[in-house]
């Protein structure tokens, strides 16, 4: 799999977010599996060191206004690489990406204190937040009070959340003697001191340890209080405050120092104080402890997350408790020495490398399995495989077919085969009809006596029966059989009804072929009947032919009725997602409306894999659908014409100096929309390539293939036990 990660915060003078996503990427680099692939995202280089390491990984273009960027290339950076989920580890995400995308949020600090922002930052990242949060698949975040703040203020289902915490980076432990003192030296820290560490903005409220400090002074006069941190936001007044107590009243303000530096000041400090009054996790806590610095920090939620039992926690924004808290630590040495002790061990059960698990776990739970090579000559090759026996005059194949469990004892391949064939028709509250049993049987490829002799036999006769009507069905599902008649003439007037409609679809610019799949292919529309199509759409024009679709079928009100729910362009044409049993059943049994050169293209590049399954699969003529003298001349007109009729030609040359803005826009859109959607639906199955729109809210195809494997080793189990026992005594429907 490919996951693709934001990098815009590692830059030279990194802070929080940044350094939480350079360990993020490590970690991350570090647990992947055999297959699995980094990619890293910027619209700038990062710091020297990390491009360096990282290079490999980079893909770096696009404007240097990270929102610009955002919004305008990272949709194509994401399509350009193929990457299957995007992490965005700073909060927003791009409304329209190819992919499905993971957003970190790491604190609500902007909803739950926005009086310590800036009106430009409420403006813009109130609106953005939730733009990126209602877009994003995966909701990560850093602590369960931030999680909490989530579901609170956002109304985000906890399902959607996943916990990310970060950790202390491994050089984060007790430094040696001479680093310490070098780095002492090098910033000039002569005396003994105490530490705070975090970006110069309100919420961070230095301002109260400032003011604790004030109070003891007398009585701890020997400490300096040493800030680090690079300048933020709404910070003038406390700059103020830092320049009116620099070097006369103690206190040292260093501004941004390398990490390096960072952990010999951590080990050098007495003392570690964060009176932070919102944190999504308080990382400076976590590295403070990691390298044994006792620590004394606001008691908030987060903050109490991470330090456990090893921090002291004080009020926020009581100076004076901060005062005593400090006052009491200082003077005591063996409370120290324990802090010092227990520190590094309650920093360790942070783990970068549990979270990148956990991200890559999360990023394929969401991610649609691409086969990666898309190249019709490149996929025959990889996936040539010996084909599976036919049945036809030849001896029962020896081996079940794919995917297949082992037959039970005492079944041939050949009749098992058979039996989960019908199993799986069943599924779909169908019989089979022999004549689409003779070459679309999993595995097997049957003539019509073989098929009577098998289903007679011993083992099959048992569990399935060969109706007079000409269906195989499982024994006591024979009413299943009753209900064809009905369901074949409601299929049959349902396309009656919008024949007109539809040979309008097949006309509009930029569309190649219609293809009926569904319970309308298989005679089965459901109490709720809808056409659904598979659409090939001109090389370059998905989202361009998807729209006039749309907008079609609104006009004319069949919109509820006609769905085309998986559309491809003709570069497209090898399914790139999901090559499985249901796939391959879906264009097995599919049936050619319009476009039959197309569609017979659209088979010839994917029979290889689809007769892993069913290798009898051969193309359809669209007398099956049509029927009747229309169909022939429609089957006609198809291949006469070369699947592009005059109109549409005509339609497509008036387009064509607007053409490739407008399947940009329409992309752009689409993608927008889609993504919503598909971020909220329990098990969305929606993917968004540039010419691929496979638009499955719900994720029917996984249900499906579960049931049957569920329902195959039930019935194995159930014909193994029972041995010779009737039939009545078999549960073939698993109810």
């Amino acid at each position: 799999m490919k996951l693709a990660i934001e990098i815009t915060t590692c830059s030279p003078s990194r802070t929080g977010v940044g350094y939480y996503t350079e360990h993020l990427v490590d970690a991350l680099l570090n647990t992947r599996g055999p297959g699995d692939d980094v990619i890293l995202l910027s619209n700038r280089p990062p710091a020297p060191e990390l491009a360096s390491r990282w290079s490999p990984h980079l893909h770096v273009r696009g404007p240097g206004v990270r929102a610009a960027w955002m919004q305008t290339e990272v949709p194509s950076l994401l399509a350009d690489a193929r990457a299957d989920v995007a992490v965005f580890p700073n909060y927003a995400v791009p409304l329209a990406s190819p992919c499905p995308t993971a957003v970190v949020v790491h604190d609500l600090a902007i909803l739950r204190l926005p009086e310590h922002f800036t009106l430009r930052k409420r403006l813009f990242m109130h609106a953005m937040l939730r733009q990126s949060v209602a877009t994003a698949s995966v909701i990560g975040t850093v602590s369960e009070a931030s999680q909490y703040d989530i579901e609170d203020l956002l109304g985000v289902d906890r399902a959607r959340i996943a916990l990310l915490p970060g950790a202390a980076h491994p050089s984060c432990r007790p430094a040696a003697r001479d680093d310490v003192a070098a780095v002492r030296a090098r910033h000039g820290l002569t005396r003994p001191y105490v530490l705070t560490v975090g970006t110069l903005e309100p919420r961070k409220d230095l301002l109260t340890l400032l003011r604790a400090f004030d109070r003891l002074e007398r009585q701890v006069k020997d400490h300096d209080l040493v800030v680090v941190g690079g300048r933020g936001w709404k910070d003038r007044g406390l700059l103020r405050e830092l320049e009116a107590r620099t070097v006369s009243r103690g206190v040292r303000w260093l501004g941004y120092v390398s990490e390096p530096d960072l952990v010999s000041l951590y080990t050098g400090a007495d003392l570690f104080v964060f009176a932070a009054r919102l944190e999504g996790f308080g990382l400076p806590v976590l590295e403070a402890m990691a390298c044994g610095t006792p620590v004394i920090a606001s008691d908030i939620a987060a903050l109490r997350e991470v330090g456990g039992d090893v921090a002291r926690f004080v009020p926020p924004g009581d100076a004076a408790a901060f005062a005593r808290a400090i006052t009491e630590t200082l003077a005591d040495p063996a409370a120290r020495d324990r802090a010092r002790t227990a520190g590094p061990a309650r920093a360790g059960r942070f783990s970068w490398t549990r979270t990148a698990e956990a991200l890559w776990a999360r990023a394929r739970a969401v991610a649609p399995e691409r086969v990666r090579s898309r190249d019709p000559s490149e996929i025959r090759a990889a996936e040539e495989a010996p084909a599976p026996v036919s049945a036809r005059g030849a001896a029962p194949c020896a081996s079940p077919p794919p995917p297949l469990p082992p037959p039970p004892q005492g079944w041939s391949p050949t009749e098992w085969a058979v039996l989960a064939t019908v199993v799986y028709a069943d599924l779909f509250e169908s019989p089979l009809p022999v004549q689409q049993a003779l070459t679309a049987s999993i595995g097997v490829v049957l003539d019509e006596a073989e098929l009577r002799r098998l289903v007679n036999g011993p083992a099959l006769s048992r569990v399935v029966k060969l109706h007079p009507d000409g269906y195989l069905v499982l024994a006591g599902r024979e009413h299943l059989v009753d209900a064809m008649p009905e369901r074949e003439e409601l299929t049959r007037k349902l396309l009656e009804r919008n024949r007109a409609t539809l040979a309008s679809l097949s006309s509009l610019p930029f569309v190649r072929a219609l293809v009926v799949s569904g319970g309308v292919a298989h005679k089965n529309p459901g109490a709720r009947p809808d056409v659904d199509f598979f659409v090939v759409a001109a090389r370059g024009r998905a989202y361009t032919a998807y729209t006039m679709l749309f907008v079609a079928t609104k006009l004319t009100g069949t919109r509820h009725l006609i769905c085309p729910n998986y559309l491809v362009d003709e570069s497209e044409l090898p399914i790139a997602y999901h090559r499985d049993l249901f796939t391959a059943h879906q264009l097995v049994c599919a049936l050619p409306f319009a476009g039959q050169r197309t569609y017979e293209a659209l088979c010839r590049v994917n029979e290889a894999w689809i007769r892993r399954f069913f290798p009898g699969f051969a193309a359809r003529r669209p007398e099956h659908v049509r029927g009747g003298g229309g169909a022939r001349e429609a089957s006609r007109g198809a291949v006469a014409r070369g699947d592009v009729e005059p109109v549409q030609r005509l339609g497509e040359a008036l387009l064509s100096p607007l053409e490739p803005a407008i399947e940009r826009l329409a992309r752009w859109a689409w993608r927008a929309r889609l993504r919503r959607r598909a971020a909220t639906a329990p098990s969305s199955d929606v993917v968004l390539g540039d010419g691929i729109l496979k638009l499955h809210l719900s994720d029917y195809r996984r249900r499906v293939l579960d049931r049957f494997a569920a329902r195959l080793t039930s019935l194995r189990a159930q014909l193994e036990a029972d041995g010779s026992a009737s039939a009545t005594a078999l549960d073939p429907v698993g109810t």
